[in-house]
């Protein structure tokens, strides 16, 4: 009994010893909740050694009481599915209160200068033929302007604008210049009365252009404005 005690005694002693000369916020701790620490210095009674570690137990209590709880490592390593899912969707949060969404999963981007080099894009000409000139407009499917040509655009003048050579030339500038904006493939809308737009859907075949779909978009009047009186001659 006597060399347990003896032994417990040191045991203590050794504990309180580092803990006391390590941290000063822990001595602090202790004066404020245990009152007048006990005497360490020569030999250690028994009473001396509970009191010590009741003081000890009491401090770090209080410690622990008022510091904040962390995770444990168990707990984060549990559940890193739920963590990487709470961090998409305050991401996803952040980037909605700032106006923009954003997706976090895997998709493929092809810019739209990537897909003009590779050819992949889908346009739409819209040929409008009058009885003096002819205007071919390529826009894309949201109906945007991309580039635009007519018989007067590729040196036609006055009355030659009219003829069939002039709308073939014109639709050739014209898909010359969706092949290099990478248009490979467009839908043609007619427009306008006249037989120039047969040559003009010729020459953009010709040239290298794939036509998906042809449609007659010209307005038809149903009992319409008054037409103008008859011309004196």
């Amino acid at each position: 009994m006597a060399q347990a005690s003896k032994r417990l005694i040191g045991a203590l002693q050794a504990s309180a010893g580092g803990l006391l000369s390590s941290s000063s916020g822990l001595l602090g701790g202790f004066g404020h909740s245990a009152g007048p620490a006990p005497h360490v210095s020569g030999a250690w009674s028994l009473g001396a050694c509970a009191a010590l570690a009741r003081s000890l137990a009491t401090t770090t209590a209080s410690a622990s009481a008022a510091a904040p709880a962390e995770p444990g490592p168990a707990s984060a390593s549990s559940k890193p599915e739920s963590g990487a899912a709470e961090a998409g969707e305050a991401s996803s949060s952040g980037s909605n209160s700032g106006g923009e969404s954003f997706s976090t999963g895997f998709r493929k981007v092809v810019s739209e200068r990537r897909a003009g080099q590779l050819g992949a894009l889908e346009g739409v000409v819209h040929i409008q033929n009058t009885l003096n000139n002819i205007i071919l407009t390529l826009t894309d499917k949201q109906g945007l302007i991309k580039t635009y040509t007519s018989a007067g655009v590729v040196g036609f003048k006055g009355s030659r604008k009219s003829q069939p050579v002039a709308a073939e030339k014109a639709a050739e500038e014209l898909a010359r210049r969706a092949l290099k904006l990478g248009y490979s493939s467009v839908q043609v809308r007619l427009k306008g009365a006249g037989s120039n737009k047969q040559y003009a859907i010729t020459s953009l075949a010709a040239s290298g252009l794939t036509i998906t779909s042809l449609a007659d978009v010209t307005p038809i009047p149903y009992n319409g404005c008054r037409l103008p009186k008859k011309r004196r001659v």
